[in-house]
């Protein structure tokens, strides 16, 4: 690591050695809140949290006395636990309620599940990861915040260039990188680090960039950060951006301890020593150019009547809400989609929109997703417990709870916040997806 501390001594010049036992204390903790969930923020314990002062619905809590994750509060989607310095990221990607938007590189999916809480109806966003098992858990963490706008994906990025050239209003390409901002949280990014892999980090990232172009709308943003500090991956890869494409870099607004970039006053660098988080980079570039004539291909609705009317049984004889318009049917699978979804052709799709569970012979069994994404008024039946309640308790591990009485199926809730499904007869059947249980 000595190449390393070369590297930052010269970079930060006299603010080194206060890089240096910042480094040594514990890593700050964050979380955000979904806006889906009404009065999210009376279920956090006020004496642990501190209002994040530049990201709404943000809070620093205290690890080392509260711990949301183990809370069914977390299970219910009523917040994403993200590192505070990544928050800014898509906090400073200025969203619009019907924005177009692709989160390039999206696992664990703290950016895409912040950018849907920004997006209306009308909005659509592609989270996409290469890795497959790092998109499963993007995917997971989109079903969790109840998100319906939302495509996820498992590609190249490059693949989109000819299905959805100049598709896209904003991209936010957090892009692979050294990891030299994770040290402190992460010991595997210190242990891999070399100079080999910045440089080889920084050759990626440019190929990124080259597709965000070729994907954004002219006059469409492209938000470019990484988790790490050097040059070569930051202010480096901005200028062959600007020098290749025609770009414009758009400045950010820079608040309490956020510093400029490396001559790139523009742009915004997290310290440890300066900022409440990790290392990070930001700066937005703008697409200028002329708008192309592109032809996109909606995706269309697709399920058979007999499916199609043991979903809606199942709706009018336990929710309170309508049939979605637009159904998508997969080897028994439904999901509800949107009239902007394009069609992916053959990309390969993880979630398609909201899932809203499968239909096996002739019943439909309802999905996690689908009981996140409603509220208490929309279930015709439901059981309400407690947080800290010995039900919510068992519920979690994947025990049936004794029958109360009530037939068919419901919902169960933590504190009016949906949790999942049951189906009762004899006893209270655990629809708690089995993956999640603990």
């Amino acid at each position: 690591m000595k190449e390393f501390q070369e590297r930052m001594k010269i970079l930060l010049k006299d603010d080194y050695n206060l890089f240096v036992e910042a480094l040594k204390k514990d890593d700050q903790k964050a979380l955000y809140l979904n806006i889906r969930k009404d009065n999210g923020e009376h279920v956090l314990k006020s004496q642990y949290i501190q209002k994040h002062p530049y990201v709404p619905l943000g809070y620093y809590f205290d690890e080392k006395n509260y711990h949301p994750g183990r809370s069914p509060y977390y299970l219910a989607g009523l917040y994403y636990i993200q590192e505070p310095s990544a928050m800014l990221v898509a906090t400073k990607m200025p969203i619009e309620k019907d924005d177009y938007v692709l989160d390039m590189c999206g696992a664990p999916g703290g950016k895409s599940c912040m950018v849907a809480n920004k997006l209306g109806p009308q909005g659509l966003l592609i989270a996409n990861d290469i890795n497959l098992s790092r998109a499963k858990v993007l995917s997971e963490n989109i079903e969790r915040f109840g998100v319906d706008q939302a495509i996820v994906t498992s590609t190249d990025p490059q693949r989109f260039s000819s299905i959805l050239p100049g598709f896209f209003d904003k991209i936010i390409l957090d892009a692979p990188c050294s990891g030299e901002g994770m040290f402190r949280s992460k010991d595997l990014a210190e242990a891999t680090w070399s100079l080999d892999k910045v440089h080889e980090c920084a050759a990626i990232q440019k190929r990124l960039i080259d597709t965000a172009y070729k994907l954004l709308k002219p006059g469409g943003l492209l938000m470019y950060s990484t988790c790490t500090y050097s040059v070569e991956e930051n202010e480096d890869n901005v200028r062959y951006a600007i020098n290749q494409y025609d770009m414009e870099l758009i400045p950010l607004v820079h608040e309490g301890g956020m510093s400029e970039g490396i001559d790139m006053p523009e742009a915004i660098r997290c310290y440890p020593h300066r900022y409440q988080g990790e290392g990070q980079f930001m700066a937005l570039l703008q697409k200028h150019g002329h708008e192309e004539n592109h032809k996109y291909k909606a995706i269309k609705p697709k399920i058979s009547h007999d499916v199609q009317n043991v979903v809606a049984r199942f709706y009018q004889d336990n929710l309170n809400v309508a049939l979605p318009q637009s159904l998508y049917e997969n080897n028994g699978h439904v999901y509800k989609i949107l009239p902007q979804f394009p069609d992916l052709g053959k990309i390969q799709i993880l979630r398609r929109g909201l899932y809203l569970g499968e239909v096996r012979k002739n019943y439909f069994i309802p999905s996690y997703s689908l009981a996140l994404s409603l509220k208490k008024e929309d279930f015709q039946h439901y059981y309400d417990f407690s947080e800290d309640s010995m039900e919510i308790k068992q519920w979690i591990h994947g025990e049936a709870l004794p029958a109360r009485g009530g037939k068919g199926y419901g919902a169960i809730l933590v504190d009016g916040y949906p949790l999942s499904f049951y189906k009762e007869s004899n006893a209270i059947k655990n629809l708690f997806p089995k993956g999640l249980r603990r």
